[in-house]
């Protein structure tokens, strides 16, 4: 869900996305197909069925942001002061912003390292070498670092 928010998803089509890729993983799975990593075939169908969306361009508008970030907030600490969740509200801006900024091909490969997927887990996800997934992290990085 996370990383399907990351990617410009809304809720709604998060939560559609993760059904049809339950259901795909359930067809898979009873067709006796041999996987050895069932994660990174999972967020390689999620992240195929998004760029379907996208190309598509049957997407619809999210709600605002600003409203699912207090909540967010509120939900994760409940003991935030009014003052530290406008801190945080802001930080999570600037987060967002930077991430923004970043190639689509750095986001996608940041998204994923951030869900747990290793290099070669990503490379298998986005269809590129393994080294190349390493510099897209380390460039991504360095510049959130930057910006942030």
């Amino acid at each position: 869900m996370a990383y399907l928010g990351g990617l410009g998803l809304s809720v709604d089509e998060s939560e559609d996305i993760i059904q049809e890729c339950f259901l795909r993983l359930v067809r898979h799975l009873a067709s006796k197909r041999d996987e050895e990593n069932l994660r990174g075939w999972l967020f390689r169908v999620a992240h195929n069925l998004t760029m379907d969306l996208f190309r598509a361009g049957k997407r619809y508008i999210a709600e605002s942001a600003d409203e699912d970030d207090s909540t967010v907030l509120e939900i994760a600490d409940t003991s935030l002061t009014p003052e530290e969740i406008v801190i945080k509200r802001e930080e999570l801006r600037r987060v967002r912003a930077a991430m923004g900024r970043l190639t689509q091909q750095q986001r996608y490969a940041v998204l994923l390292r951030a869900e747990g997927l290793r290099y070669r887990e990503i490379s298998a996800v986005l269809g590129m070498p393994t080294q190349r997934i390493g510099e897209l992290v380390q460039r991504a990085l360095a510049r959130l670092a930057g910006e942030v």
